[in-house]
């Protein structure tokens, strides 16, 4: 009966301990597990930090050279068009000097008209004075100078809703570079830019009718171009996400959604799914 009784001491002992162990090895694996993910989420807001601060830095740049372009390149032009049309109007009249004073004169109000474009794309003044909708309605209309090419702007909601100044700045620029690659890549003759703003959810569509292409295959190719890598890494920045649907010569359908927005007043919106945005 003793002995009995010690056999089963001893398998409850013995039992208790596996028991031990295995709740042991259980507890630890988990820690181990949560410390692997604390690990890789803190990897992960490094490299969003740091790809945050690099932006910081090229808009910074962006600036710096848009302010020397208009304040001394711009400038220099200025003086010498006032100075050439001074000298211009002592030629006389002689008809090949005329001629000649003219076309430099056009020269002279070109190079200004494109110092002045090119300052106002570095730095985009309509975007920091009036928001995103006004901003991306003038970047299509400047951009739709070819006859081949008609681009069109739409939008949903209030204009006058402002979202937060780097957030509005991000979205610009995933813009142009998704305009700009349809222009040039594209071979479309209708890109068509709808924005959603509050009161409806959020909602960038930029979408074009052109040669299209394989989603899958740029997706695993390795070669991924840097305008699509900026994308990505400006969305990653402000907590977006794009959707490409495409398929060739099926044209192509680039949607921009956030998972939540700040506008200029402080309020937090989480983001609903984007709706379909047709083409208006």
């Amino acid at each position: 009966m003793g002995e009995s009784y010690g056999i089963i001491i001893g398998t409850g002992v013995m039992l208790i301990m596996a028991l031990f162990v295995i709740l042991f090895v259980v507890y630890y694996q988990r820690k181990q597990m949560a410390n692997q993910i604390r690990q890789k989420e803190m990897e992960t807001e490094f490299q969003r930090k740091l790809l945050e601060v690099s932006m910081a830095s090229a808009e910074a740049e962006r600036r710096r050279i848009a302010q020397d372009l208009h304040d001394d390149v711009g400038a220099l032009l200025s003086v010498t068009k006032l100075t050439f049309n001074a000298l211009y109007s002592r030629l006389g009249s002689k008809e090949e000097a005329e001629r000649l004073a003219t076309q430099v004169r056009e020269a002279l109000d070109e190079t200004i008209s494109h110092v002045r474009r090119i300052s106002r794309e570095l730095v985009p003044t309509t975007l920091e004075r009036f928001g995103l909708s006004a901003a991306l309605q003038e970047f299509t209309a400047r951009s739709n100078v070819s006859p081949a090419t008609r681009l069109t702007f739409g939008l949903n909601g209030d204009e006058n809703h402002r979202l937060a100044p780097q957030t509005e700045l991000m979205l610009y620029r995933v813009a142009q570079e998704l305009i700009n690659n349809a222009l040039k890549h594209s071979n479309a003759n209708h890109i068509h830019v709808q924005l959603s703003l509050p009161p409806h959810p959020f909602g960038m569509v930029i979408e074009d009718n052109g040669r299209g292409f394989d989603v899958e295959k740029i997706s695993l190719s390795r070669n991924v171009g840097l305008g699509l890598q900026s994308i990505e890494g400006r969305l990653n920045i402000i907590g977006g996400q794009i959707r490409y649907e495409s398929s060739p010569n099926k044209g192509c359908r680039a949607a921009v959604e956030l998972k939540k927005f700040v506008l200029l007043d402080k309020t937090l919106i989480p983001n609903k799914k984007v709706p379909q945005v047709k083409d208006t």
